[in-house]
């Protein structure tokens, strides 16, 4: 999706929200209105008092300063009257209040003349799924995560791991530190990855996941014009609230695609955004590829976590 496409899915998002509002506020109030009907009254005088002020206000023949205390005043009684006369009914004493899902702009996307952070977080999202939709890649469950495939320190290796990834998935936040998952070939590092995505998604945050191919090669094809027109693969990766780059070093060997990953990671890292990378190289394997800028920080800002064992797809072929 385009950039322009992504903001119009997101005001489309934003103008449902709103209407569903408005006809749940509707129908709560024709509820109410059915069992208390003197409300009616009660509304109309503070209509009265609104437009006497407006009359006072456009004639200038009053002091304003002496008379909007005595009005506010008015009007707060009578919306107190209307609460009481709602709670006397079992209903909630706000249960008139158009109850929007941003309070802040109302369901609008700007408040005080600039755009609302839920519209901010909807484009992350939308730019986030549509992305996700073209690695082919789907969510994984802890639930699905089988240790019976590890044996003796292998099996106490990985137990540690996979409880550490629960407990981080379970108190996951935009201050949870990032990971590198390394190891073998098959050991459950993109299994836990996308589980811990999953229930950061489940949680309200935004996460992106795909290949470092797939992310590498979108950034280049944009970079030098072949990717599509708008889109900004580098701006939703450094956006999202959780970026999982998976299999890096399986991506061809490129000066380009070092600084890209350079670059991502750092200005990840200097904006306190979590980022999980697996890759099946080994420490020096990673310093020796990408330069020791780059070993320096993923060994030292992030938590590394050693897979190791037998290649699960192997051993179910084997059986």
């Amino acid at each position: 999706m385009t950039k322009r496409e992504i903001y119009e899915a997101a005001y489309h998002v934003l103008d449902q929200r709103r209407q569903e509002a408005l006809m749940d506020a509707k129908r709560r109030r024709d509820l109410a209105l059915e069992k208390i009907p003197q409300i009616l009254d009660l509304e109309d005088q503070m209509a009265q008092s609104t437009i006497k002020l407006t009359k006072l206000v456009l004639s200038h023949s009053a002091d304003i300063s002496e008379i909007m205390p005595k009005i506010v005043s008015e009007n707060l009684a009578v919306q107190e009257k209307i609460a009481d006369l709602l709670q006397s009914h079992q209903l909630p004493r706000d249960f008139l209040k158009t109850k929007f899902h941003c309070e802040n702009c109302r369901d609008t996307g700007s408040a005080q003349g600039e755009r609302c952070q839920c519209f901010n977080t909807l484009v992350r999202q939308i730019a986030a799924e549509d992305f996700n939709r073209s690695t082919h890649m789907t969510l994984c469950h802890f639930d699905d995560f089988k240790l019976g495939y590890y044996q003796g320190e292998d099996l106490e290796t990985m137990s540690k791991i996979f409880d550490f990834c629960k407990l981080y998935a379970a108190g996951f936040s935009l201050r949870s530190p990032s990971i590198l998952m390394f190891g073998r070939t098959g050991l459950g590092k993109t299994h836990l990855s996308l589980a811990i995505a999953h229930e950061a998604i489940q949680k309200g945050y935004t996460a992106l996941y795909g290949t470092a191919q797939d992310f590498f090669s979108k950034i280049q094809d944009e970079r030098f014009g072949k990717g599509e027109e708008g889109a900004n693969t580098t701006e939703t990766i450094l956006e999202t609230d959780l970026f999982v780059l998976d299999d890096l070093g399986a991506e061809y060997e490129s000066a380009f695609y070092t600084s890209i990953f350079y670059h991502l990671i750092n200005a990840r890292l200097n904006a306190g955004k979590p980022t999980i990378i697996n890759t099946n190289l080994l420490p020096k394997q990673i310093e020796n590829r990408y330069g020791e800028r780059v070993s320096s920080r993923l060994m030292t800002l992030y938590k590394c976590l050693k897979f190791c064992g037998t290649d699960i797809r192997q051993q179910k072929l084997w059986k």
